[in-house]
């Protein structure tokens, strides 16, 4: 994901919290039946909100200088394939055992980690590399906030898109 023009730390926790708020919105405004609905791409929405709870994990734990993989239950041979279809799948496949209320928990504690680790956060914290965060090969030289905006409000835009067109069709 680019990095915004209008990039500063101020920036990216004020678009992270206004696109979040569209978010809760949106799933505020469900009824018990919309979180099982499938929508145009057959996930329900309880599938949607544990696979932003999972990406956010990830995020968390790249910040951490951890694994990915362990941070979102994603086994490591999967992960390093880098097949993000197969990671989807098997992310969805977790989901669909789960209640819509764990479902959103897991999203707002993830959140709420998220918030709080890059508030601990400098903004030239945020401006080094990838692989400053996690070393192994391939070296990433891109800023981590590419991969914190792609797992924040990049990413719920992506599916507050699947909302809107989904429950409203």
């Amino acid at each position: 994901m680019a990095i915004p023009e209008d990039f500063s730390k101020e920036e990216l926790l004020r678009r992270i919290e206004s696109r979040w708020q569209k978010l809760q919105d949106l799933l505020g405004a469900l009824t018990p039946a919309d979180w099982e609905r499938p929508l145009g791409d057959g996930w329900p929405v309880k599938v949607h909100v544990a696979h932003l709870a999972s990406w956010e994990r990830s995020l968390l734990g790249l910040l951490a200088a951890g694994s990915r993989a362990d941070a979102m239950d994603v086994p490591a041979e999967m992960w390093e394939r880098h097949d993000t279809d197969e990671i989807n799948e098997h992310l969805a496949n977790l989901a669909m055992e789960q209640l819509p209320e764990t479902c959103r928990m897991r999203l707002n504690e993830s959140h709420a980690a998220v918030v709080a680790r890059l508030n601990a956060m400098s903004e030239a914290d945020l401006l080094k590399s990838y692989s400053d965060y996690d070393p192994t090969p391939p070296r990433i030289e891109q800023p981590v906030l590419g991969w914190i905006v792609g797992n924040t409000f990049g990413h719920y835009d992506e599916h507050i898109e699947w909302l809107e067109q989904g429950l409203t069709g």
